[in-house]
């Protein structure tokens, strides 16, 4: 099983809608000019999805913030930038949100979130169904968004507790096979330790519990612009 795993594209910089005037879009749209942009390279993903094609993964995983507002402008770009991906049907290509993608409470954000996530999943696992599980090669992969919106400068995510009871029956139903978790958040820091609360997981240690006595052995996750791996003493992994 070979699965390739990326995150935080951050398409962004720009709304076309005049309601972003109004909300929180405004904030990040003028951080993404100012301060963010100097860091976005578009070089690395068109060097990703070739390094993608040439290694022929079973799973390529992108584990969300394809936005920087949630604009409707913004996810029509994601798209397009990530549609060599979304059409190269020699690999399954799970995606989930990030709290970028859920930035602001609006309709039409909402919508475009939706419909993009759905496309990019290949209308196979829209957000509307998640928690979704889905099994390849004998390892099970249970797919989560932990997204929501946030005021001011929070980023913080939401693990839904009434999800809990599902994602411990299709562990237990996983038997021998090994588990991954695909969401956005890390559960711990690269040394452990927990996120900051500006940028922690709500709930999120009942899925850390989860992972730390081996009931999942792996998290793959994004949102803090850094990657580490780091190994839990029951050998489960966290990889950002």
């Amino acid at each position: 099983m070979k699965i390739l795993h990326f995150s935080d594209i951050h398409t962004g910089g720009h709304f076309n809608s005049i309601s972003g005037l109004f909300d929180k879009r405004i904030i990040g749209t003028l951080n993404y000019k100012f301060r963010r942009r100097r860091h976005v390279h578009w070089s690395r993903l068109e060097k990703a999805i070739e390094v993608i094609e040439l290694e022929k993964p079973d799973v390529v995983i992108n584990t969300g913030d394809i936005t920087s507002v949630s604009d409707p402008a913004e996810f029509m770009e994601a798209l397009e930038r990530l549609r060599p991906l979304t059409e190269n049907k020699s690999f399954d290509f799970l995606n989930v949100p990030g709290n970028h993608d859920y930035y602001v409470s609006n309709s039409d954000c909402l919508k475009s979130r939706n419909s993009t996530y759905g496309e990019l999943n290949r209308d196979k696992f829209p957000l509307d169904s998640f928690p979704c599980r889905f099994e390849k090669k004998g390892v099970v992969f249970i797919m989560i968004d932990e997204s929501k919106p946030n005021s001011g400068s929070q980023s913080m995510g939401r693990f839904k507790l009434e999800d809990l009871e599902k994602i411990n029956l299709w562990i237990d139903e996983a038997g021998e096979k090994p588990v991954i978790l695909v969401g956005h958040y890390p559960l711990r820091d690269k040394l452990g330790q927990p996120l900051s609360h500006r940028r922690s997981l709500e709930n999120g240690e009942e899925l850390f519990f989860l992972l730390e006595n081996g009931r999942i052995n792996i998290n793959l996750c994004g949102h803090i612009h850094a990657a580490f791996l780091r190994e839990e003493k029951s050998k489960s992994w966290e990889v950002c």
